[in-house]
């Protein structure tokens, strides 16, 4: 009797232990993608898992270092130290409240999961930290893919940019054209009956870097730069510049700066698949009087959506700039597609 009670007990320990290994195993091999500003971040001794309460949690330290934050470590308080200009993020271990101090002001954060130290690695549900240092963070769940942005555009700047529909480039591919050209299951995707998630701004962007890996040659015109073979985070980095550089202008006469960065790229509705929208926001500034302007700079202000201009105030005007980013082409402007009134 007491042999088989052993037996029974030997068995259900190697039950727990073999389900516990496989929730680690699950745990671990989560399958999440972390970019900041479009750069994958790479976890080399901690990657992403799933907790308890079914939050995502991530080693801080990667990502606010690749934010350009300093990261340290209070062993005595068991407390993470994140400082970014005049932001500090304080992340006491097994508490869910995080302390954000700014200008002298201290404020608690209260997270939906406590942060963890595993393998000597502070753990927590990202966003929060993210947001206190001033960024913008999304998440595509087509794509299983968290995104984080603080380059040139702000996060209010962004969220008001993800305000305005989709537009479609002058060369947006037609349905006759594109039977030729596609299968029937790219057909679908393309036009309309599978892109219900791209609804959902943060896939619809995300797409662009599982489109397709950059083999081939791309000619960066503004740039004077021929890249090859590129990964898509460089890519897509590259065509942001593209279209800054296309857009931006500089005379005696007027100044125009297009305000962009991979955060509002995106690749939707009947766009051919290899195009992509640049969405930013385009600040001029006359110098003179309307009146005075050349034709080729009275011909840009209208391209970008400028209706009334006043002379040394800055006017902003949120746009789509379409790229071309075919291989083996030059990469530039398709079309430039204002979305609303300049403010």
């Amino acid at each position: 009797m007491k042999r088989k009670i052993t037996s029974i007990i030997a068995l259900i320990l190697a039950l727990c232990t073999l389900m516990a290994t496989g929730a680690m195993a699950a745990s671990a091999d989560t399958g999440i993608t972390v970019r900041v500003n479009g750069y994958t971040v790479s976890f080399p001794d901690g990657q992403p898992y799933i907790d308890a309460n079914s939050r995502t949690m991530i080693p801080v330290r990667f990502v606010t270092e690749q934010l350009g934050a300093k990261v340290s470590w209070n062993g005595n308080t068991k407390t993470a130290i994140i400082e970014k200009n005049d932001i500090c993020v304080e992340i006491p271990i097994g508490s869910d409240t995080l302390s954000v101090t700014q200008d002298g002001t201290t404020t608690a954060v209260k997270m939906d999961t406590a942060s963890v130290l595993k393998d000597g690695r502070t753990y927590v549900p990202i966003r929060y930290v993210a947001e206190a240092l001033g960024a913008y963070v999304e998440y595509s769940e087509l794509y299983r893919t968290v995104g984080i942005y603080s380059d040139v555009l702000t996060a209010a700047e962004i969220e008001q940019l993800r305000t305005y529909d989709y537009t479609l480039p002058a060369l947006a591919i037609d349905y006759e054209t594109a039977k030729a050209r596609y299968s029937a299951d790219e057909l679908a995707f393309y036009f309309g009956t599978n892109r219900a998630s791209f609804v959902n701004y943060a896939n619809a962007r995300e797409y662009l870097y599982h489109v397709m890996s950059r083999s081939g040659e791309y000619y960066f015109k503004s740039l004077e730069t021929v890249l090859q073979n590129s990964t898509n985070d460089k890519f897509y980095d590259m065509v942001v510049q593209e279209a800054v550089a296309e857009v931006n202008y500089s005379s005696a006469n007027l100044t125009v700066e297009f305000r962009a960065d991979t955060s509002c790229i995106y690749q939707a509705g009947n766009m051919d698949r290899l195009t992509c929208a640049v969405r930013g926001i385009a600040v001029a500034t006359l110098h003179v009087k309307p009146t005075e302007l050349t034709g080729a700079e009275t011909a840009l202000l209208c391209r970008l959506g400028y209706t009334q201009l006043y002379q040394d105030t800055a006017m902003s005007i949120p746009v789509d700039v379409h790229m071309n980013t075919q291989p083996n082409y030059q990469v530039n402007i398709h079309t430039i597609v204002p979305l609303g009134e300049a403010y």
